[in-house]
């Protein structure tokens, strides 16, 4: 059964701006042309997935939501004066006229948004989404306007089905199209030891991810940190929300937590990046060459996200298998469900295992890349993004079929 499909997506600001500095030329190009080269060109969720839905015959299309550059042209083409960003998202949607619309990410859209998308694009049988990451009061209300999600650890869906959603588990996968673009010959260089990620405080962000990192430094373990860190300014924002949470906690105003995503920051109290740190960290890499940067280290160290809690499921893990790389990552509950630990990828369960394992595995070269093309072969094998998206469209029929909706 075929359908057609659209979905309302966004990329990372430190990808959308590699992109530009190397493609200068698509400021040129009509929208649809600049479009196809940045689906084409980025390696990131949105392309990667639209790319495998066009291979299995699906029609599909998508929007940038933070794009604001490929925004701006399809209005200017399509004439459209008004400049807000959900009217031009609806424009959009009218003019596609999907099937099935998939909000890639609900922080891009309001409940109104999806409210006004039922009641003026007729074409739309189901509306779903696809949540990864903390819930927010404007999440939540969003949710109350899709049929489905989809979710990649077993403990969001949970979550999610809690809340009177139905859910289902879509893992993220490794897409294999990457094999053929990174280069074994790369600018950046080759690391025995290598983090590659954000260190985002507060909330159900990178807390724990942070401390660990820290600790690794203290022993002296050489590690290369690519990553995106926030200024001080915000750091001081977040400790100020901290004290006027605690306020807020002393008066029983608890509820606002629920209304003001702001308030997640206040949970617990934020440090300030140690000058160890600070010292060591290197720019963080998008894309290509993020993957280039797995493939030519021995280990990369992967932390999941609080929100994930006793579940592995993020993207690194394919990333980092797929190209070939060992990954040494945080033991969760479902790990045995995805990879073999010990022979396919490494876990630890704390943070001395942690040190103890990067020791071992530095130390026993032969076996971390036993453990490393091991680790490849299931993942490409299991993992990839074609299996994924295979899956969702079987997810998608069966819910036209049951539903009616055919």
């Amino acid at each position: 059964m075929s359908f057609r499909l659209f979905s309302i997506s966004s990329m990372y600001q430190g990808s959308l701006d590699s992109f530009y500095n190397n493609h200068p030329i698509v400021r040129n190009l009509s929208y649809k042309e600049h479009l196809d080269i940045l689906i084409e060109d980025t390696t990131e969720f949105v392309g990667s997935y639209i790319r495998n839905f066009r291979k299995l015959a699906i029609e599909a299309e998508c929007l940038i939501a933070n794009d604001f550059q490929l925004q701006s042209k399809w209005a200017v083409e399509k004439g459209l004066k008004r400049d807000k960003k959900e009217e031009i998202i609806l424009e959009q949607v009218k003019s596609y006229a999907p099937d099935i619309l998939l909000i890639e990410n609900l922080s891009v859209v309001s409940p109104g948004l999806l409210k006004n998308i039922r009641q003026e694009v007729k074409s739309v049988r189901i509306i779903i989404a696809n949540h990864c990451a903390p819930f927010n009061y404007k999440v939540l209300e969003s949710l109350k306007d899709v049929d489905f999600v989809f979710t990649c650890t077993p403990g969001l869906k949970s979550a999610i089905e809690e809340l009177g959603k139905k859910s289902y588990l879509v893992y993220h996968g490794f897409d294999t199209e990457i094999l053929k673009r990174i280069n074994s010959v790369s600018a950046l260089p080759k690391n025995d030891f290598v983090f590659s990620g954000s260190l985002i405080s507060g909330g159900d962000f990178h807390s724990q991810r942070i401390r660990l990192i820290e600790r690794i430094l203290h022993e002296n373990i050489p590690i290369d940190l690519y990553v995106n860190l926030e200024n001080n300014f915000r750091i001081r924002a977040k400790q100020a929300i901290y004290l006027f949470s605690s306020f807020l906690q002393k008066i029983r105003m608890e509820k606002l937590f629920n209304s003001y995503q702001f308030l997640l920051y206040g949970k617990t109290w934020v440090d300030s990046y140690s000058d160890t740190l600070l010292k060591h960290k290197k720019p963080p890499v998008f894309g290509i060459d993020m993957f280039n940067l797995f493939m030519n280290s021995r280990v990369v160290l992967n932390f999941h996200i609080g929100i994930a809690g006793d579940y592995a499921g993020n993207m690194r893990m394919f990333e980092v298998t797929g190209v070939g790389s060992c990954l040494l990552t945080d033991n969760k509950k479902n790990m045995s469900d995805l990879f073999i630990p010990g022979s396919e990828v490494v876990v630890y369960d704390n943070d001395e295992d942690c040190i103890h394992k990067i020791n071992w595995l530095l130390d026993h070269d032969d076996e971390r890349k036993s453990i490393a093309i091991a680790g490849q072969q299931k993942t490409l094998a299991y993992h990839t993004v074609a299996n994924r998206c295979s899956s969702i469209v079987d997810i998608i029929n069966n819910e036209l079929k049951n539903s009616g909706k055919i």
